[in-house]
């Protein structure tokens, strides 16, 4: 991550949310950032206390808001914290309200458990994916068991502008935390390969025609790809623990998630804009397929508004 001014942290009291506060706090310390906490109070909760207690929604939002900021203290207690930490007890949608405090506050990076409250085992809840889409700062999704340096990153490379800066952000983190980066690109092959054909043959049958690879047009193709991945992030590469990884998928989330697996890495960086695959993996609802399967935590990385 590049050099942090505002960093906020939503939490919810969740183990999940405990991981994201002491990953944001040490994230913090390192870049001599401000760190904002906020906690939201959601308003569909304190109109059922009004109802069912025959309360106005008014006394009652106080009420929750005094007894989330006593809970809230306690909390932050059992973490060391900056001692100049601004916490911020809000009501109302936590979506909502979350990503307006990351535009209020200009936040640099907006840090969340991946599980929140609903404690999923394999995966994110719904706000954290809509975060991940919505927020305009970097996104960094912590899963409960990452409270920690990181120690094996995988950057997601899809040759786009935003792509440099998942390269340029995965370096900054491998110098920092003295991490070793896997760069990674999945790719899927865009001709089907088949027995029956040559060089450049088109084959009609049901569906659309087919152009069919030789084997050693397919080998030209990857090698193509191995010499471009390498160009990419050479000057990224210098100087850190690095390895360029080619992954052959018929989905690119899966390819991802399987390759992090296998690599047991605990920091995923994907960008939120870029070509094809990488645009698929995190907008629309396959953000959220894709997270429920993800292995370790994710930084989500903006571009760089023009």
């Amino acid at each position: 991550m590049n050099t942090l001014k505002t960093i906020l942290v939503a939490v919810d009291f969740s183990t999940g949310s405990r991981a994201a506060l002491e990953q944001a706090s040490r994230i913090a310390r390192l870049q001599g950032a401000k760190l904002h906490v906020l906690h939201v109070v959601d308003t569909s909760a304190v109109a059922t206390l009004a109802s069912s207690r025959e309360s106005t929604y008014e006394s009652q939002a106080s009420a929750a808001t005094e007894g989330a900021r006593t809970a809230l203290n306690a909390w932050l207690a059992q973490s060391e914290v900056p001692a100049d930490v601004e916490v911020t007890i809000a009501i109302g949608t936590p979506l909502h309200e979350i990503l307006e405090h990351v535009r209020s506050l200009k936040a640099d990076l907006l840090v969340a458990g991946i599980e929140g409250t609903g404690q999923t085992v394999a995966g994110a809840g719904s706000v954290s994916g809509k975060l991940a889409r919505k927020s305009p700062s970097r996104v960094l999704l912590v899963r409960s068991t990452h409270p920690h340096a990181f120690q094996k990153v995988v950057a997601c490379i899809d040759f786009s502008d935003t792509a440099k800066e998942v390269a340029a952000a995965a370096r900054r983190i491998a110098i920092k935390d003295s991490a070793s980066v896997d760069f990674l690109h999945v790719w899927q092959e865009p001709l089907i390969s088949s027995p029956y054909g040559g060089s450049g043959e088109t084959l009609i049958g049901i569906g659309h025609p087919t152009v069919v690879f030789t084997p050693a047009e397919r080998q030209t193709l990857i090698e193509g790809l191995r010499r471009e991945l390498h160009e990419f992030v050479k000057d990224s590469a210098q100087g850190i623990q690095a390895r360029e990884v080619l992954q052959e998928s018929l989905n690119y989330g899966n390819g991802i998630a399987a390759h992090a697996e296998e690599a047991q890495a605990d920091l995923i960086i994907v960008g939120g804009k870029g070509r094809t695959n990488l645009r698929y993996v995190l907008l629309g609802s396959t953000a959220e397929r894709l997270l429920t399967r993800l292995p370790c935590s994710v930084l989500v990385v903006k571009p760089t508004a023009p």
